[in-house]
């Protein structure tokens, strides 16, 4: 099997030589939708042909889209001399859509002299079910034509082999290939052969070595077509299976804890590792709420109490994912602590102005608002500061509480201990 730009071409006397040839059709990048997005791949049953009249060689062509899905595609085909179109030999159609066989059969020999030498016929398929085919770029195969009399110098000491490193790739990390396994005869052929890989992906390569990142997971026909200084060519094809790449480690810290309700809660991914040599491109946030955010960092705040799963999905260069999770529960007041003493503590009557202390409270947010209550059917005192007096008018004892409420409109309650009036 010979790879390159699959060359159809006619050979005299080795008509035997039945060979396999894979047109090697590397789709275009494009910047929006375009049929350039697509693999069409040509697959003819031999590369040489007599130009006799009769010999001819079948090419298979098959088409697939971005994700390797099989697809129906109406195509021109036509003969290629030189880059010009041609009536130089046949084709059983000019109008197939894939999958399909497309049939060329050699032109009868030339009568003249200056005609009788090798030739390289292109056979071209252009897709046309853009509108335009005129702006389409054809994916082109070629024959070689052999005049009658032209042997083809055969070399059955020369054995092509190779080697790839890693045996199973990842996918978007470098496979190493190299040849120099390759002999002829018992002597290896190192720079004294040339060499032509397929990676069966729709892209090739030449070298003794070479590298190649294969895109997507999946079991690839590689192919190395080995050629010598007479022309003697030599062919071995062997499975290479790309894996799947490391997925990247998702990790996340939340601060602060414990959280309430309309609190500024700060998430932080930049723990997260990538197995190199991936980067991590995007970071994906859920909060269990019904919204979602990006971003290495990002703040939110939850409306309400209750428990959320917050989940971090972060994707690296090679689109290899990885999750992490955690569990965030929402407080009415978390973060938010009362408290109240008094002075003096003991020998109280109605004549003492005892001394009511809240300044021990604390809360993640400013504190906003000190409210007392007596417990004696007063009314209650609502100040800025933690600090009140109050003097009780009848004997008894009471219980006393300050209530705090933050910038967020959160509060906490703490009770006095018995206040005992005599």
């Amino acid at each position: 099997m010979r790879t390159s730009f699959v060359t159809v071409t006619g050979v005299l006397a080795l008509a035997l030589l039945a060979g396999c040839t894979v047109k090697q059709v590397e789709p275009p990048s494009v910047a929006g939708p375009s049929t350039l997005a697509r693999a069409i791949t040509m697959v003819a049953n031999k590369d040489t042909l007599f130009q006799n009249g009769v010999d001819f060689a079948e090419i298979l062509v098959t088409s697939s889209g971005p994700t390797g899905q099989q697809q129906n595609i109406p195509l021109r085909a036509e003969i290629l001399i030189g880059g010009v179109a041609q009536d130089f030999g046949t084709l059983n159609t000019k109008t197939l859509t894939t999958p399909t066989t497309l049939r060329y059969t050699a032109p009868n020999a030339s009568p003249l002299a200056a005609g009788q030498v090798a030739q390289v016929v292109t056979i071209a398929v252009t897709p046309t079910d853009s509108g335009d085919f005129r702006g389409e770029i054809g994916r082109h195969l070629d024959l070689r034509l052999l005049p009658q009399g032209v042997i083809l110098p055969t070399n059955p000491s020369l054995t092509a082999a190779f080697t790839v490193t890693p045996p199973s790739p990842q996918a978007f990390a470098t496979a190493s290939f190299d040849a120099s396994a390759t002999t002829n005869g018992t002597t290896a052929c190192n720079n004294a052969c040339s060499y032509s890989w397929n990676f069966g992906d729709n892209t090739s390569g030449s070298g003794i070595t070479t590298t190649h990142e294969y895109r997507t997971v999946g079991a690839f026909q590689v192919t190395l077509t080995v050629t010598d200084s007479r022309g003697s060519q030599a062919t071995t094809v062997r499975a290479v299976n790309v894996t799947a790449s490391t997925p990247p480690t998702a990790l996340f810290a939340i601060s602060p804890t414990p959280v309430g309700v309309n609190q500024d809660i700060f998430f932080n991914a930049e723990q997260s590792r990538a197995t190199l040599p991936r980067r991590i491109v995007s970071y994906g946030w859920n909060f269990g709420d019904g919204r979602t955010g990006s971003g290495v960092t990002v703040t939110k705040s939850f409306t309400t109490v209750g428990t959320y799963n917050i989940v971090l999905t972060v994707t690296d260069d090679a689109g290899a994912t990885g999750q992490a999770t955690q569990s965030l529960g929402v407080t009415a007041n978390a973060g938010m602590v009362a408290t109240l003493v008094f002075s003096p503590t003991t020998g109280l009557t109605t004549a003492t102005e005892i001394n009511f202390d809240a300044s021990g409270s604390t809360s993640t947010n400013p504190i906003v608002e000190y409210k007392f209550n007596w417990g004696d059917g007063s009314s209650e005192e609502l100040q800025p500061g933690p600090i009140n007096k109050h003097r009780f008018t009848r004997a008894g004892t009471f219980i006393v509480r300050v209530t705090i409420k933050d910038s967020l409109g959160r509060t906490a309650t703490a009770v006095s201990a018995a206040v005992t009036i005599s």
